[in-house]
């Protein structure tokens, strides 16, 4: 179809043919107003109203023609090459009349939209007169609520299929978040962000002028737009060995393909337990070989964990650990070792996998789940924060769609496998979301209805499950217990974040008894766990790598914990040195979260100090003692992490920790109040300097680390 000169066009008058109507089938509006005699006989022999121009040029009034009001000239002013002036016209009562209308809906709009919100207030009034239930879901201030955690019974389990719906509300997300906004309340909300920091009131009044003129030139998202700005992914492979061509992956030996993958299961899969072992070795691995590595979702992620897998070999040579299967007591290099290393390792694997999955991209099956969230891990590893988010928010569209459009047995394998890629999902995606402000996926509704795993084990008629990679002498059990506690711990630290994270002038907030109620109820996750993930409350010094920080369960408290799985051997080994890497992980990981409450639970008092010190009390000076206390020495950067760098995950997240601690210590170093200065720990000095040491080694790998080092250094 010709399209019509613009000077033709139906808009400035004459009569349009019917190929010429607007996209929705409705003639143009002048047409509508004036229409034409064909129009008219075509809608019915009623003689319609002259239309009456609203507003006539100059032309067309001298002349007492009707105008056509097209702008900048009218159809009489264009065609007889005059020039055309409209005079402002007055305003008539249908003018009043729209104005009056449109006010009226604005006001009804912006009634509908404070509903939901006075609704929730009012609900949150109620509930707050309303005593609290023992094991309601959001309720922990009983040691048997930390313990029910373990059992399993935090959602009930009917043993049927069910259909999920959302019981909670998505969190909120606001494209232009103002720092320091006030809310209804009058409360000042303050960011749970560590890249916040800079922007607090009383941190810019203590922080260089240099440091402040170099943050306002990178911009306000300047962690975002370095990261979303970064070369993409090399996208080169380099076969193994290089002369075996195009057809390389069908020519790789099986004894390396099952040594990548038992890598993988033995160091990063404990921490992330997305995958099953067992179905893995059983099916998964066998189908992507019968199909010669080809465009399988089995494939792609067989590939994507022989890429994890290189950077777990990576990370036992790096920490002189034994791989997977083999004796000894030092790492001995494979034959096959070659294959880990280019940079960064497993890039060839990984490129296979995302070359593969542009034709699977739009399955939303739980194997497309797991391969989106290990690529997301892989991402994290090598220190690709956007990338990973990507990854992330698309396993989690995935998830969403298994979990809300098919009836889900929890009691079951398959359904206990969606629990455990939907809580693998919601936690790692909590991490970027609350650091870097970005749109959350909307998983989080579903918190409340979604059970922890229950890790039941795969089986399968004739099928004998493989024993356990990661050590002999270690349970499975063990690391699915360390990631529970992980689960709950994240509960916690949520409530932390929606229930301290405000202030206020008076100096009213934080409130002493919600501050101590949540400190009560992470010691009660803390000494419910069970005895075998048991440490003590005491930060490990530099010295004392956190694995050895872990102390024998009393028999009250091993009598407490349900489900109590074996003592660890290092529960009461002297021994510096973890029995693997996945266990130095997983350890340090549980003691961190610990350390990373706490501290987080004093941070707004660090910002009332910062603002308002001369309102501060003793019991608030204990509590900012108590934060930067916790800030200090965390065990995922100490012991063998020192030299195994390659093993320690979500880096990025660290890093950023690690920013905007640096900035609270030289502003409480530099406070002009002596008492809030006098509540530095010992050893802060040295602490920052161990904090900057890892962010150079990280700033190669990420150029938003890279910047946030720029502005450290000029403090």
């Amino acid at each position: 179809m010709s399209k019509r000169p613009r000077d033709e066009s139906p808009a400035r008058g004459g009569s349009p043919p019917s190929e010429h109507l607007t996209h929705n089938g409705l003639l143009p509006i002048n047409d509508l107003l004036s229409p034409t005699p064909e129009q008219q006989s075509s809608t019915g022999s009623k003689k319609p109203r002259n239309f009456i121009a609203t507003v006539a040029c100059e032309t067309c009034r001298l002349k007492k023609t009707r105008c056509d009001e097209s702008r900048p000239k009218c159809g009489l002013c264009k065609s007889l090459g005059l020039e055309c002036v409209y005079n402002e016209r007055k305003t008539s009562k249908r003018d009043h009349s729209l104005t009056l209308i449109m006010s009226t809906l604005h006001r009804l709009e912006t009634k509908l939209e404070n509903v939901p919100i006075n609704v929730r207030n009012e609900i949150q009034s109620l509930q707050a007169q309303m005593p609290r239930p023992l094991d309601g879901p959001s309720d922990m201030n009983t040691p048997g609520r930390a313990s029910a955690v373990f059992r399993h019974d935090r959602h009930a389990s009917i043993g049927t299929p069910r259909t999920l719906i959302p019981s909670g509300e998505s969190e909120v997300f606001e494209f232009d978040e103002r720092p320091n906004a006030v809310n209804a309340n009058g409360l000042v909300s303050i960011s749970f962000s560590q890249h916040g920091v800079v922007l607090w009131p009383g941190a810019r009044e203590i922080l260089p002028e240099r440091l402040l003129e170099a943050h306002e030139k990178l911009g306000k998202n300047y962690v975002i737009d370095s990261e979303m700005n970064r070369p993409p992914l090399p996208m080169y492979i380099y076969p193994f060995p290089p002369q075996a061509g195009d057809e390389w992956l069908e020519t790789l030996p099986l004894a390396m393909i099952k040594g990548l993958s038992t890598a993988f299961f033995a160091t990063i899969s404990p921490f992330t337990p997305i995958m099953d072992k067992n179905f893995y070795f059983a099916f998964t691995l066998g189908a992507a070989i019968e199909s010669g590595f080809g465009y399988t979702m089995e494939s792609c992620l067989v590939l994507v964990i022989m890429a994890l897998g290189c950077l777990a070999v990576h990370a036992h040579h790096e920490g002189d650990y034994p791989l997977p299967g083999t004796r000894g007591s030092h790492f001995e290099p494979p034959d096959w070792l070659g294959v880990v290393q280019e940079e960064p390792p497993g890039l060839r694997f990984f490129n296979e996998a995302r070359r593969r999955i542009g034709f699977l991209m739009c399955d939303n099956d739980i194997q497309s789940c797991q391969f989106y969230l290990l690529s997301s891990v892989y991402y994290q590893q090598i220190m690709r924060p956007m990338d990973s988010w990507a990854m992330i928010h698309r396993a989690a569209t995935g998830c969403l769609s298994i979990l809300t459009n098919h009836d889900v047995n929890f009691d079951e394998w398959e359904g206990d496998m969606k629990s455990r890629v939907f809580w693998n999902c919601l936690m790692n995606e909590t991490i970027l979301v609350q650091e870097l402000h970005l749109p959350p996926s909307g998983l989080s509704r579903f918190e409340e209805v979604v059970p922890i795993p229950k890790f039941i084990g795969f089986e399968t008629l004739g099928f004998v499950p493989a024993r356990s990679f990661a050590s002999d002498d270690i349970d499975d059990s063990f690391f699915q217990y360390h990631f529970l506690a992980q689960v709950a711990h994240r509960i916690i630290l949520t409530r932390i974040r929606h229930s301290l994270y405000f202030y206020s002038d008076s100096g009213t907030f934080p409130k002493p008894a919600v501050n101590a109620e949540l400190l009560h109820q992470l010691e009660q996750w803390r000494i419910n766990l069970p005895s075998a993930l048991q440490f003590s409350d005491t930060p490990p010094t530099a010295a004392t790598p956190a694995a050895t920080a872990i102390s024998t369960a009393s028999p009250q408290t091993a009598a407490a914990s349900p489900n109590p799985i074996s003592p660890h051997p290092l529960s009461t080994s002297t021994s510096a040195r973890p029995l693997t890497p996945a266990v130095a992980v997983s350890e340090a990981m549980l003691r961190g979260r610990y350390m990373i409450a706490k501290f987080h639970i004093g941070r707004p008092y660090l910002y009332k100090a910062l603002r308002i010190p001369s309102l501060l009390t003793e019991d608030d000076l204990e509590q900012i003692r108590r934060g930067l206390q916790n800030a200090m020495n965390w065990p995922v950067v100490h012991g063998i992490f020192r030299d195994m760098k390659s093993c320690i995950p979500i880096k990025f997240a660290f890093c950023s920790q690690f920013f905007g601690q640096v900035l609270l210590f030289y502003c409480i170093a530099n406070s002009p109040d002596p008492r809030v200065r006098s509540t530095l720990p010992t050893g802060w000095e040295r602490w920052n300097q161990e904090m900057l040491g890892f962010m150079e080694h990280c700033a190669v790998y990420s150029p938003a680390v890279a910047k946030d080092l720029e502005l450290l250094q000029l403090l």
